[in-house]
């Protein structure tokens, strides 16, 4: 497994893999493509040639306009990465993959102090709060989002 810039080529499968999660906010090629340019890493999982997943990160500062984004802007300053996505392909779960990225990421934020991420939490997304709970994410607070779910917002300190 290596990880890899996520390039133009990649793009219908990353939306595929986006598309294919329902607790994930929807992205068109326009959106992805901004996204990618904007990105502290917009990487793909390579598995001996095949995407088998990819990840969103943002920096303080950045011109990302997610909701989650901006109320860990007014929660943390400066001092966070978050983690918008990281998705993993249905044939490549449960094989440590998600672990290797995750440490990646994690290296990466080091200089933040802390990686954070949201997950849907009502209704919730059992599988992922699970994960980041045992990753060492803890809960920093609730987000109400536009379409009617609630996000817990996660933050791990990474000193």
């Amino acid at each position: 497994m290596k990880l890899r810039p996520l390039s133009t080529a990649d793009e219908p499968t990353v939306l595929a893999l986006n598309a294919a999660e329902s607790h994930l906010d929807k992205l068109g090629p326009d959106r992805l493509d901004w996204l990618r340019l904007i990105a502290a890493h917009a990487a793909v999982v390579d598995v001996d040639g095949d995407l088998a997943g990819f990840v969103l990160t943002f920096a303080p500062g950045s011109a990302y306009d997610g909701l989650d984004f901006q109320w860990f802007a007014d929660t943390y300053a400066d001092r966070y990465l978050y983690l918008d996505r990281l998705v993993i392909a249905e044939p490549y779960r449960r094989q440590g993959i998600a672990t290797s990225v995750y440490r990646a990421v994690e290296r990466a934020a080091k200089p933040f102090d802390r990686l954070v991420c949201r997950v849907q939490s009502d209704p919730p997304d059992i599988p992922s709060l699970a994960l980041h709970a045992a990753r060492g994410f803890v809960e920093v607070g609730k987000l109400q989002r536009p379409d009617g779910t609630t996000s817990a917002m996660l933050s791990k300190e990474l000193i």
